[in-house]
């Protein structure tokens, strides 16, 4: 057994390893050290170089003795080292409810650095080897951003979300977000810039086998090129769809052709021209051409933002339970808003004529993408080609992983207003190239917002501007 001799307090100091950097309140134990003396002696280890002790187990009794003002300790000298000294600690505080997460992640990571395991760090802190790889994660953000998003109220499932960002500089940025109604918003944002830079070094060698030429950025929008609006290229598929598409449209080999990448956070595609027959043209009919191809990726540009938001609002509700409610009436409200969208042709269930036209009520629930038929129906020998589908309600029943409350929220905000399919949602006039806000009071879109906000949604800017009318995507020449 190790010998217990007591030493001086000026000789001994905070391990600088320890990963419980803030001590907490030490009142109480200050109180009572002053009352009855430290109890408990603190394991040591001698630094010969600062001919100091350096305290591995019992860093609060040490700070509060000071208080106390008592002069000398019992310690124990222990001859661990180094590997073993770091371990203890962590042992010793990693399951210390006070221990914050960043503090926790640093920890790990000191274990991991000096050659232990994830499966190691998982056994000797009692935490699960999941949990361990998320704390790992985190302890290469930012420290500075990391306890600001904190404070902020940032969840851990937000700053989790963060390292799926490759550049700390996009980090960064995000975390500025963490703990706001933004953070969605920014975090979709960013990922989708990143998969954009990724797909781009990606296919690019495949549209240079190809010989094809990027168009000239004054060329975009102009009468000399024909644009194939129906042979876009979305640049989440492959390379080799890629290749088979090119081989597609690009038949005539008479025509000059060009590409052009455009990006949007909810997409990225492939645009392609082709040079066309020499035709006269007045400078009307030039101007007039121009126009259409500008009032069209105008309005493309409009329709990604509010595709943006529509993704919004389907990730609330595709992981809404009662607790993202603010009130005890949340419930109330649903059922309310729920038995008002079930009247008329929905009738209290989704029926079965209505299976082909449930597609995004099938995909917010998890659902299988087709309908799926009835394995309890019987053929009618008079309807040989007729065929019964499950109902929504019927594919749902039993799943625990499927809350009914959710079920009925996604239901509630049905009736189209939910689908991102129109650039305006009927809150602009964009048939000439300009927006101007309407009355948008009485309109479905902003009741649908009111209604998610009663059970728990916050509105991102970028939601709130394209509501009232001063997102940038509505000035004139936005995204062009």
């Amino acid at each position: 057994m190790n010998e217990i001799k007591m030493i001086p307090i000026g000789d001994l100091e905070h391990h600088p390893e320890n990963p419980r950097k803030d001590l907490g309140d030490l009142e109480e134990l200050t109180a009572s050290i002053k009352a009855n003396g430290v109890l408990q002696n603190l394991t040591v280890v001698a630094d010969l170089e600062k001919c100091k002790y350096l305290v591995v187990i019992g860093n609060r009794r040490f700070e509060a003795a000071k208080a106390a003002g008592l002069v000398e300790l019992p310690c124990v000298v222990s001859d661990m080292d180094h590997k073993t000294q770091v371990a203890t600690m962590l042992e010793e505080n990693m399951q210390r409810q006070d221990l914050t997460v960043y503090e926790q992640a640093e920890g790990f990571q000191m274990m991991m650095d000096l050659g232990f395991s994830q499966k190691e760090v998982s056994e000797k802190t009692g935490f699960s080897e999941k949990t361990v790889k998320d704390r790992l994660k985190l302890a290469k953000l930012n420290k500075k951003n990391f306890s600001a998003a904190v404070n902020r109220g940032a969840t851990l499932l937000e700053l989790v979300e963060v390292t799926k960002l490759d550049s700390k500089t996009e980090q960064a940025k995000v975390l500025e977000a963490a703990g706001t109604e933004n953070f969605r918003a920014r975090m979709m944002t960013a990922l989708s810039d990143q998969e954009f830079e990724k797909n781009k070094k990606r296919l690019l060698p495949v549209l240079k086998e190809a010989g094809l030429q990027e168009i000239p950025s004054d060329e975009r929008y102009s009468a000399k090129w024909e644009r194939c609006w129906n042979e876009s290229f979305r640049m989440d598929k492959s390379e080799d769809d890629l290749r088979k598409h090119l081989k597609k449209i690009m038949k005539d080999k008479s025509l000059e052709w060009r590409y052009s990448m455009t990006h949007y956070t909810s997409r990225s595609e492939i645009e392609f021209v082709h040079s066309k027959p020499k035709t006269v043209m007045s400078e009307e009919q030039k101007t007039d051409r121009q126009k259409a191809i500008l009032r069209g990726k105008h309005l493309r540009y409009v329709k990604s933002f509010w595709e943006q938001a529509y993704n919004l609002r389907l990730d609330f509700v595709k992981n809404y339970t009662v607790a993202n409610g603010q009130s005890t009436s949340t419930l109330g409200k649903i059922m309310v808003r729920y038995a008002l969208s079930s009247q008329g042709e929905w009738d209290g269930e989704i029926k079965k004529h209505h299976e082909w036209s449930d597609e995004w009520i099938r995909n917010a629930l998890g659902l299988p993408e087709d309908p799926v038929e009835d394995p309890d129906y019987q053929e009618d020998p008079n309807r040989p080609y007729h065929h019964e589908y499950l109902t929504i309600w019927e594919q749902v029943d039993g799943k625990a992983n499927i809350p009914m409350v959710r079920v009925m929220v996604i239901w509630a905000v049905g009736g189209g207003v939910f689908w991102p399919d129109a650039p305006d949602h009927g809150l602009y006039d964009g048939q000439d190239g300009h927006y101007s806000p309407s009355s948008y009071q009485s309109n479905d879109v902003k009741e649908l917002y009111d209604f998610l906000v009663e059970i728990g949604y916050q509105l991102s800017d970028l939601e709130k501007q394209l509501l009232d009318g001063t997102h940038e995507c509505y000035k004139e020449g936005a995204g062009l």
